[in-house]
């Protein structure tokens, strides 16, 4: 067969198929956006809310206000796997590696602390805690298996740590978490996890009963 016409044959095929995976894909996250959208609000029950769009397909950025005791605002990032391109499929395996939401309680200005505390997947980060939490030659450092994978604790403060460790070990499933920490710092109470559909209402639901025992 003529070279020219296997490299025509060829580049038709991945035309095909890139097509297929764009269509396939994209159904697939828009459903994963509205379910997950529906459910957060249906835990949270915003009185008004923003969102704004992150690429195509992709995921999104919410700010939730909400009428919650010292609870100023949430904010939460989805952030899907494209599956709607299959050239970048690959380097998403990477990089972005499965879907994935952000969740953060904004405490209002007033409201104190005891400590800092922070539970998080071993691996989670590519460099490692020390290069991603600030302040962490001043903390505890420990070890501790949740589920089978093995986990971090950082703290300054033990009652705060055992919140975090009820609250992970509570959940249908511990092991979508990937950090959960409250910062004093900052008035936040932050979530890493990954995202599952399946869970989600169970995760925001005993998230949103955590920030509230604080």
């Amino acid at each position: 067969m003529d070279i020219y016409l296997l490299l025509f044959l060829l580049l038709v095929f991945l035309a095909g198929a890139a097509v297929t995976q764009f269509y396939r894909g994209r159904r697939k996250n828009l459903l994963i956006l509205e379910r997950s959208i529906k459910i957060l609000e249906k835990v949270f029950k915003p009185i008004d809310k923003n969102y704004t769009i992150i690429g195509l397909y992709v995921g999104y950025d919410a700010t939730y206000k909400v009428s919650i005791k010292d609870i100023r605002n949430i904010q939460i990032v989805t952030i899907l796997f494209p599956r709607h391109s299959l050239l970048y499929s690959p380097i998403a395996r990477l990089t972005t590696r499965y879907d994935k939401i952000f969740m953060v309680i904004n405490y209002s200005k007033d409201k104190n602390f005891p400590g800092e505390s922070h539970v998080v997947r071993k691996g989670y980060y590519r460099l490692g805690v020390k290069h991603s939490i600030h302040g962490i030659e001043k903390m505890r450092v420990e070890n501790i298996k949740i589920g089978g994978k093995n986990y971090y604790l950082i703290y300054t403060h033990r009652s705060l740590l055992e919140k975090l460790l009820n609250f992970i070990k509570g959940l249908e499933n511990p092991l979508i978490i990937d950090h959960v920490a409250i910062v004093p710092k900052m008035k936040r109470l932050y979530l890493a996890a990954r995202l599952d559909l399946a869970n989600l209402e169970d995760l925001s639901g005993k998230f949103l009963e955590l920030a509230k025992s604080f």
